[in-house]
C-alpha cells in the first residue's frame, strides 16, 4: 500500500512531540512543599511571690470576717460584712496576671485560707486585728517590689484599707474609683501636691481650733492633730527643698465650720484630701515613706467618723 508523504510527515512529527514530553519517572527526591511556621504558645504567666503572699492574706483576713458575720456573739456584722466585700474587691485584682487590664484573664488560685477557731467577740477581734496587720504588711510588701508606679499605688492602697481595718471603727465604703494605669507624675509635682493638702490642713486645723470651746474634746484631738501636721509638713518641705511650692495664704474649708458638727466633718475632708496627697507622692516616688504615711493617714480620718473607700487614694 502506498503511504502518501504527507502522511508520514503528519506521523513523524507526532512522534517527535511524544518524545519531547517529560517522563513519568521522577529523577532524585520529591520538592516539598514549605511548612506554615507554628507559633509557639505563649509562656503561662507567674504570679509574684510578694503577690501571691498578699492573695492568701487577703483571703485568709475576708474568710474570718465573713465566719465573724455568722456567729451570734461578734455584733459589728455590719463592719465586717462591708470588709469582707473590701476584701474581695482587692482578691479580684490580687488573682489577676494583669491586674490593671481590661482584658478577659485566667486568674490565679486563690488559696483556700484556714479557718479562725475562736468563737466568742474577744478571740475572734484579736484574730481579725492580726490577720489584718498580716494583710496590710503583705500588700505593703507587694507594693514594694510592683514593677510600676500605678501598681504600686493599686497594692499601697490596698494596704491603707487593710491597715485600716485593725481598729475597726468604721465600715468602709465602696467608694467611685477602681485602679487604673496613669502617667506618673514626677517626684517634685507629687510631693508637691503632699504638701500642699498639708498646708490645707494646718489652716483647717486652725480655722476650727479658733471656734471651738476649749472644754470641747475634739479641741484636744485637733490641738494635737495640728502639731502633727505641722511635723508632716516639716518633713515634706525638707524632701522638697529648693523645689517647694509657693504656699497659699488662705485655703477654701470643706464645710462651714461654724458648729462642732461642721468642724469635724471638715476636719474629716481635710484629712481624707491629705491620704489622697500621700497617694499621689507615692505614685511619683517610690520611697517606702510616703507608702508609710499613706497607712497611717487612715487612723485620724477613722478618728472622725469618716469611712475610708475600697480603694483610699484613688480619684475618679
Amino acid at each position: 500500500m502506498l503511504i502518501s508523504r504527507r502522511v508520514v510527515l503528519t506521523a513523524a512529527g507526532v512522534v517527535a512531540v511524544a518524545g519531547c514530553t517529560s517522563s513519568p519517572v521522577v529523577n532524585g527526591d520529591p520538592a516539598i512543599a514549605p511548612s506554615t511556621p507554628t507559633t509557639p504558645d505563649p509562656p503561662a504567666p507567674v504570679q509574684a511571690p510578694e503577690v501571691a503572699a498578699a492573695q492568701a492574706a487577703v483571703a485568709a483576713l475576708g474568710a474570718e470576717l465573713r465566719r465573724a458575720v455568722g456567729l451570734d456573739a461578734w455584733e459589728k456584722k455590719e463592719w465586717a460584712l462591708a470588709a469582707a466585700d473590701q476584701c474581695d474587691a482587692h482578691l479580684a485584682l490580687l488573682s489577676l496576671p494583669d491586674p490593671l487590664s481590661a482584658g478577659e484573664q485566667e486568674p490565679f488560685e486563690t488559696p483556700v485560707p484556714s479557718p479562725g477557731t475562736g468563737d466568742d467577740a474577744d478571740a475572734v477581734g484579736a484574730e481579725l486585728k492580726a490577720r489584718a496587720k498580716t494583710a496590710a504588711a503583705a500588700l505593703e510588701a507587694a507594693a514594694a517590689a510592683a514593677s510600676s508606679p500605678d501598681l504600686r499605688l493599686t497594692w499601697a492602697s490596698a494596704a491603707t484599707a487593710a491597715s485600716a481595718l485593725t481598729g475597726k471603727r468604721v465600715a468602709p465604703v465602696p467608694g467611685d474609683a477602681t485602679p487604673g494605669r496613669f502617667s506618673a507624675p514626677t517626684r517634685e509635682a507629687a510631693l508637691g501636691v503632699a504638701i500642699s493638702h498639708t498646708w490645707a490642713l494646718i489652716y483647717g486645723l486652725g480655722v476650727g481650733l479658733g471656734r471651738l470651746s476649749s472644754k470641747d474634746p475634739l479641741h484636744e484631738w485637733g490641738l494635737a492633730r495640728l502639731n502633727a501636721a505641722k511635723e508632716l509638713r516639716n518633713e515634706l518641705r525638707a524632701a522638697l527643698g529648693a523645689d517647694t511650692p509657693a504656699q497659699s495664704a488662705a485655703f477654701e474649708l470643706p464645710t462651714a465650720m461654724d458648729s462642732a458638727k461642721t468642724i469635724k466633718a471638715g476636719w474629716a475632708a481635710l484629712e481624707q484630701n491629705l491620704l489622697e496627697g500621700y497617694a499621689t507622692a507615692v505614685a511619683g516616688d517610690d520611697a517606702p515613706r510616703w507608702r508609710a504615711l499613706m497607712r497611717a493617714q487612715a487612723k485620724p480620718v477613722a478618728e472622725l467618723g469618716a469611712p475610708l473607700p475600697f480603694w483610699p487614694g484613688w480619684v475618679s
